[in-house]
């Protein structure tokens, strides 16, 4: 397997030898753009960590789709729901092409339990994956249509520390993230267009007023 660099940082208590083991138990797949990483329901062999591109992770309740993440490069896809039982209760699409590194979980699981400071690395990474999801959620659900929108936005800004950037998401997909349905989404992005909020060429989106958003956020 080709030199690989593991930025996320439960990684870089890991020795050397540590590293190996895990990665001569790993495969990388590329996925194109739509592809799914992960299917509902599937077999647990195996622990997802997206070495480029972007994923979204979804979860399903009663037939309805809900967008809980998106997932940057160097960082782990599913890792909360890589434990508990023995099939994987959301799914992983690639947002972008995507390569993804799938390393054996019997392997991780044996790191795991030889290196302290990695478990704690990786238990770290799940609570902090664990809060942010609830606190996004959370957020949507006590939000009106555009404070929601405001607040994904303004996420998609800390994530990509940039205020051009690609909406990674459809609209029936911020649809999905934020609990408000496709045609309300579509409104508010003509509303905060019309306003000079935003700007958007193709999948192309420019925040001009930052501080606007953060107000309409805070106070919806």
């Amino acid at each position: 397997m080709r030199n690989i660099d593991l930025q996320h940082p439960a990684f870089y208590s890991l020795s050397l030898t540590d590293k190996e083991q895990l990665l001569r138990n790993s495969a990388i797949l590329h996925f194109n753009k739509n592809e799914i990483i992960i299917k509902q329901g599937s077999f647990i062999t195996h622990i997802y960590y997206l070495l480029s591109g972007m994923a979204k992770v979804d979860y399903a309740i009663r037939n309805q789709n809900n967008t809980i993440r998106v997932v940057p490069e160097q960082r782990f896809i599913g890792l909360m729901y890589s434990f508990p039982g023995k099939h994987f209760e959301i799914r992983a699409t690639a947002i972008t092409s995507s390569e993804v590194l799938l390393i054996d979980i019997e392997t991780f699981k044996t790191v795991l339990r030889t290196n302290g400071n990695f478990a704690l690395g990786i238990l770290d990474t799940v609570s902090l994956t664990g809060s942010r999801i609830v606190g996004r959620l959370l957020t949507y659900h006590n939000k009106n249509i555009e404070g929601s929108l405001a607040a994904f936005l303004l996420q998609l800004y800390e994530l990509y520390n940039k205020n051009t950037f690609v909406l990674p998401l459809s609209r029936k997909e911020v649809a999905e993230t934020i609990g408000y349905t496709r045609e309300s989404v579509v409104h508010s992005f003509s509303r905060f267009i019309k306003h000079g909020l935003i700007s958007q060429e193709g999948k192309i989106i420019t925040l001009h007023n930052i501080e606007m958003l953060n107000e309409i956020m805070n106070k919806s």
